[in-house]
């Protein structure tokens, strides 16, 4: 009768909790990452997204008119020729990369207008990918298999692609291949390694989880979620724009204002 030492044992249980506990984190962070926060995302930039896409023009272009104020006036106090067409080309290179920052908005908001006029996600769908992925993740992640072949390695980059792309029946194919024993030959000292290094990685994936909570899209859940927070926050950035719309105009008049003394 072979005879188990009770702290052999006793880790071998422990370290199969925390990689169930460990799987099941990467499964709820990718769930984020691919799916939560990029649902998020589509509704923030068609709720509050395109109002701060006007904001960032509205000071792009009062940034411009009063730098065309400038330019104009060091012109005519030097009394030199004022060319229109000359000085629009000079703070059309000044701002090149806050146009760039524009483009890419408007880009951003294009994509999200095309995308929400698709069905999102089916979450009936996504729960039951994530259970194949919960034992993909256990069987194919090399933070669980220090001898990570290149075999290993290449299908799980696969499974990951799988689970981006929605693609539950592959994964699901996948998955009826996972044996849920888990079964350790090793000396205790390299157990205990073994679940020094988990429990270090339970607390890298729980602050990575934490940190996509704390930081965009995520953190404006609660403001897309509350009808009286989203008509604030969309007050608020409609007011800018007016304001800076307001004095825009007034820069504007002020350059007509020099030209006419020319």
């Amino acid at each position: 009768m072979v005879v188990v030492h009770p702290e052999y044992a006793f880790l071998i249980l422990e370290i199969n909790d925390l990689k169930e506990q460990i799987a099941d984190l990467m499964v709820e962070k990718d769930m984020l990452r691919y799916y939560i926060c990029r649902e998020i995302q589509i509704d923030y930039m068609l709720k509050i997204g395109a109002l701060e896409y006007k904001l960032v023009v509205a000071e792009n272009n009062y940034e411009k008119s009063l730098r065309k104020l400038e330019i104009v006036k060091e012109k005519l106090a030097k009394k030199l020729r004022v060319n229109m067409d000359s000085i629009d080309r000079k703070i059309n290179n000044e701002f090149k990369k806050k146009s760039k920052i524009e483009a890419d908005m408007s880009d951003d908001i294009d994509f999200a207008i095309e995308v929400s006029s698709l069905e999102l996600f089916d979450y009936d769908i996504i729960e039951e990918m994530n259970v194949d992925y919960f034992k993909l993740q256990k069987l194919y992640n090399p933070i669980f298999d220090l001898d990570f072949s290149e075999e290993k390695e290449k299908m799980f980059e696969k499974i990951q692609k799988y689970y981006k792309r929605k693609n539950y029946k592959k994964l699901h194919k996948l998955a009826e291949s996972y044996d849920a024993d888990d079964i350790f030959q090793d000396e205790i000292s390299n157990l205990k390694k073994l679940k020094e290094n988990y429990t270090q990685i339970l607390k890298n994936i729980k602050r990575d989880i934490r940190k996509m909570k704390n930081t965009f899209p995520y953190n404006q859940k609660i403001i897309l979620e509350d009808e009286n927070l989203c008509r604030r926050k969309k007050d608020s950035l409609n007011k800018e724009i007016m304001d800076i719309n307001l004095e825009t105009k007034k820069v504007e008049k002020k350059i007509s204002n020099q030209l006419k003394k020319l």
